[in-house]
This record gives C-alpha cells, structure tokens and sequence, in this order.
C-alpha cells in the first residue's frame, strides 16, 4: 500500500553501456586495421598481376616498331616513287593501329585496377557474373601464365545489390589460393570452375582439397600454411567478413570431387542475401 496514494510513482532503471561501447568501437578499429592490412598485402600481389596484363602488350609494342624501324634502315620501300610511298604509308599505318590497340590494353588494365581499389560507399546493382568478369579482368594474366584454365556454367542471371570492389577482392582471394595451391602441388592441367546459382557463386578446383585438421581454421585471422613472405593469413577472414557482414551472406568451403579427372578438390560456396531484380535482355 502506497504511504502517497496521490502521488504516481515512475521507476527508473539505468544501464551502464560505457564498457559496450568500447568494445564495440575496439572492434570496429580492429577489423579496420585488418582490411588495411589485407589491402596492403593485395597491392604487392596486384603489382605483380600488373607486370603480367602488361608483359605481352608491351613486347607486342617492342616488336611492331623494332619491325618499323628495320624496313625504314633497309631501305625496304623505295620512296622515290608513288607506289613504293603508297606502300610504306599503309604499311605504317597499320604498324601503328596495332601500337594503339596495344596502348588501349595497358590502359585498361590500369583502369581495372584503379576501380577496384575504389571503395563502394553505396552498394550497387550488378550480377554475379559481371564481378567475376571484372576479377578475372585483373588477374586473368597471371593465371594464364601458370596454364589454369577456366571453365563457366552461369545459371543465375539476376542483378543483385552488393558492394562490387569488396565482392571482386573475395573472388580473388579464392582464385590466388587455389592459384598458389597448384603450384606448390604441382598440379598437372589446373582448373577453376566458377558456377552461379540461386544468389550463389561456387568457386571450385582440381588441386586436392584442403587437409581435413586444418579445415576448420582456414578463416581465422593470420592462419596461413604459406610462408611468411607468400602470405598474411588474412585473405580468408576478410572474404569471410566481407560475405557475412557487409552482404548478410554466408562462405564456407568443403571438399568435393574434382572438377575434372580423380581425387578431390576445394569447393569455395558464396550464398547471398541481398535484394535482387531481373536483368534485362
């Protein structure tokens, strides 16, 4: 019985977040330092893919104009005459188209990489299959050199909103290990196999699967079975952070039967979350 029945009483009750907040901006600032790291670590191995997109063009440009300058000192046209100008004209000129179309591929790969080094503030509609384009854009030179083949089997054409440079930088961590993992096997006729379905993007591969005793650790942060100079352990837990918490998705891998010929394989399986529309056309 209330000693003031006239009087309402309010209670109150007053919860100390100071620690929670703390915790949570400590978080915050620590899976900021790891994205930093991981994109400092990338940059290394994106420097070297760049050395390889440029390799043939720059040698393409190498050799058309050293064959330029070979007629010119051999005095193979003979400029005196009409024909023989006609001849050295249209023979440059399509010495030089070349050259240009050359230019135009360095000039593509730098922007490739320029965009995907350009944080997405905003997610944006774009499929699947055009962030796997994009990734393979960028690192297809440095797989062709190590003779990997890629084989496609797109079932999922709808456009989805997510954030397409961190999307591209989990396709590549994907494609880097199963790129480093056939070197150090030496896996005879190497082969990614990208598959989309149902909001999901399957990465899989030929080159023996992944040991059952370190399965459970591949995305923890620093864990790596490269050595230290080849790798950070960071790759794995960022395309998992990046699936999980920036697109509300899921990324798990498990073994499976090889893409092509006996044994087993790494399956990587991406499910998305996210709003979706059909693509047009």
């Amino acid at each position: 019985m209330s000693l003031m029945p006239d009087r309402k009483t309010i209670m109150l009750v007053l919860k100390d977040v100071t620690q929670e907040n703390q915790y949570k901006r400590e978080k915050l600032e620590q899976e900021r330092k790891f994205i930093e790291q991981t994109r400092m670590a990338q940059m290394g191995e994106m420097i070297s893919m760049i050395a390889h997109q440029w390799r043939q063009p720059l040698s393409s440009i190498s050799a058309t104009s050293m064959n330029m300058m070979i007629k010119i000192q051999l005095g193979e046209y003979n400029l005196e005459t009409k024909e023989g100008r006609d001849e050295c004209e249209n023979s440059f000129v399509g010495q030089l188209e070349k050259i240009e179309i050359y230019t135009q591929n360095l000039t593509t790969t730098i922007n490739d990489f320029r965009n995907f080094y350009k944080p997405n503030k905003l997610p944006v509609l774009t499929s699947l299959k055009s962030v796997v384009e994009k990734s393979l854009k960028i690192i297809e030179g440095s797989l062709h050199n190590d003779n990997i083949n890629i084989i496609y089997d797109y079932n999922f054409n709808e456009k989805i909103e997510l954030y397409d440079s961190e999307l591209m930088q989990v396709v590549l961590n994907i494609f880097k290990n199963a790129q480093d993992n056939f070197k150090e096997k030496g896996i005879e006729k190497p082969l990614i196999k990208i598959t989309t379905k149902e909001r999901s993007l399957i990465i899989c591969d030929n080159g023996g699967g992944i040991p059952e005793e370190i399965m459970k650790n591949i995305f923890d942060p620093y864990f790596s079975t490269k050595d230290e100079k080849n790798g950070t352990g960071l790759g794995l837990y960022m395309s998992k952070t990046i699936v999980e918490d920036h697109h509300k998705g899921s990324l798990h891998v498990d073994n499976q039967e090889a893409v092509e010929g006996e044994g087993i394989g790494a399956c990587f399986t991406i499910k998305l979350n996210l709003s979706s529309q059909s693509m047009e056309g």
